[in-house]
């Protein structure tokens, strides 16, 4: 039912990676709590037979196409013509690389495939699915990857079925997880099907793996947009820090009843969730809004689902007028400090080998961040409010990732002023540091870039606590062609 491939270190030439094997091990132990995956090959034992239509289903156990679920994390990259290739971890028999042109997947078992990697799924630049894998597909249902570089995470893999057990479909599970790591990343998924209808209505809802191979006759896609940023703040270090300790929040059956309550979900006899489970889900048996909470406390209310007709772009002013209205309907600025932050774009486009469908927009949602004291917090997902709008103007989704403020610490900054007169001296270090670690390999880094709007000071959460950190997203050459992205972050106070 399982297969995976993660590649940390590399064939001389190209830049390691550093949170592959974590990533694909996040996916791994979900399903294998339910059936015992065939293969899991790292780093060497990855090599370009296990892609190939030769040998990609070897002794009816290994290979990308011995699997129904496949899943593949390291680096990637897609040339001008469309064509994506993966480096591989060891040469077999002359052959360094992996490439869409030469895999032949789904007339065998694969019809799920997971490319963790840059530039797996463009949609973008004369790019699409089709023009890429459309040789490569001979029967798969759905393939998930990016439209853009990528940031080195181990948490994609974990986060994906976190999401998925919020009720939600594959699609949407995918494109969530990704942007808890990064809203300057475009994730995207692909879905086939006999015609239209049927490649929209699995990309919308499937939410079970299926063995059972499908039409590719008709191609649907789906991806997020890079945050558009609204406010900009100067990223500067501050003349004094405090710490944040966080009230931890309350699962409570009684509480999780009451905020169901609130967005009109009745909800009885709700038993208290027990922290570090996977969370609860409430409604999803009635027609209607549905909310899952999960043990971070985090709510995610289901309102309706977007109207499928949306094509252009809303006026950004008038999302965020209708966004604000909502978290003032909803009381979600009540006992926190909300800024609106950025706008992002829910995209879906289809079509054949003969015709595309213009891309539409299919919602726009509305970050706002939580401020403490005047500083937002930094960790991506938290620490804000999301609210999603059709079309129509409709609310479809809110998520209250907001963490109510128990105490707020004065610290000891002295010298810190001094030893840092900006956001790049504090950042300077561990910079350094990614770059020693990432010339370890051999591959020496000659060009990093730093990705506009990714540098920020703000509080890191971790549990319960709040700590002052710079950050920074910063983009690096891997050698080959190839580019990966970096989170650096650094304490403001030590």
């Amino acid at each position: 039912m399982y297969g995976f491939c993660s590649i940390e270190t590399f064939l001389p030439g190209v830049g390691d990676l550093s949170a592959t094997h974590d990533d694909a091990q996040g996916f791994y132990n979900y399903v294998a709590q339910l059936e015992t995956p065939n293969f899991w090959f790292q780093d060497g034992g990855v090599q370009s037979w296990i892609y190939g239509e030769d040998h990609d289903n070897w002794e009816d156990f290994y290979g990308f196409d011995a699997c129904t679920v496949v899943y593949h994390s390291g680096h990637g990259t897609m040339d001008g013509n469309g064509v994506f290739s993966m480096p591989m971890g060891a040469n077999w028999g002359g052959a360094e690389w992996a490439g869409s042109n030469d895999m032949r997947l789904g007339n065998e078992m694969a019809r799920y495939v997971f490319l963790s990697t840059c530039l797996s799924l463009r949609v973008h630049d004369g790019q699409n699915p089709i023009r890429t894998w459309d040789a490569s597909n001979l029967g798969l249902r759905m393939l998930f990857g990016f439209e853009t570089l990528s940031v080195d995470n181990p948490d994609y893999g974990r986060f994906f079925w976190e999401e998925w057990n919020k009720n939600k479909s594959f699609t949407t599970a995918w494109l969530d997880a990704s942007w808890r790591i990064s809203t300057g990343q475009s994730p995207s998924v692909v879905a086939c099907g006999a015609n239209e209808a049927e490649a929209l209505d699995r990309l919308d809802h499937e939410r079970l793996f299926f063995r059972d191979n499908v039409s590719k006759n008709w191609w649907m896609w789906r991806w997020y947009d890079a945050a558009r940023v609204v406010t900009r703040r100067a990223a500067m270090v501050p003349d004094s820090v405090r710490s944040v300790l966080f009230t931890p929040p309350d699962l409570s059956g009684r509480r999780l009843a009451e905020a169901a309550e609130h967005y009109g979900i009745e909800a009885r006899d709700v038993p208290d969730m027990v922290s570090g489970t996977r969370g609860v889900v409430l409604g999803v048996n009635r027609a209607g809004p549905t909310l899952a909470v999960d043990s971070s406390g985090i709510h995610e209310v289901h309102l309706a689902d977007p109207d499928p007709a949306g094509m252009d772009i809303p006026d950004q002013a008038e999302a965020i007028r209708t966004a604000t209205s909502a978290v003032e309907s909803f009381g979600l600025a009540e006992d926190v400090d909300l800024v609106t932050d950025s706008v992002r774009h829910t995209y879906t486009a289809g079509g054949n080998r003969d015709e595309r469908s213009a891309p539409r927009v299919l919602e726009t949602t509305v970050i706002f961040r939580q401020l403490v004291g005047g500083m937002p917090i930094a960790t991506p997902g938290v620490g804000e409010v999301r609210v999603s709008t059709d079309s129509r103007g409709a609310i479809t989704r809110i998520v209250d990732a907001t963490r109510p403020v128990g105490d707020v610490r004065d610290r000891a900054t002295a010298g810190t002023s001094q030893r840092y007169s900006s956001v790049d001296d504090l950042l300077t270090e561990p910079l350094q540091r990614l770059l020693r670690r990432l010339s370890v390999g051999g591959h020496v880094p000659t060009v990093v870039r730093t990705v506009p709007d990714s540098t920020d000071v703000g509080y890191a959460v971790r549990g319960v606590r709040g700590t002052l950190v710079a950050r920074r997203t910063v983009e690096v050459d891997c050698g080959h062609g190839l580019r990966k992205r970096y989170v650096i972050e650094a304490p403001v106070a030590s």
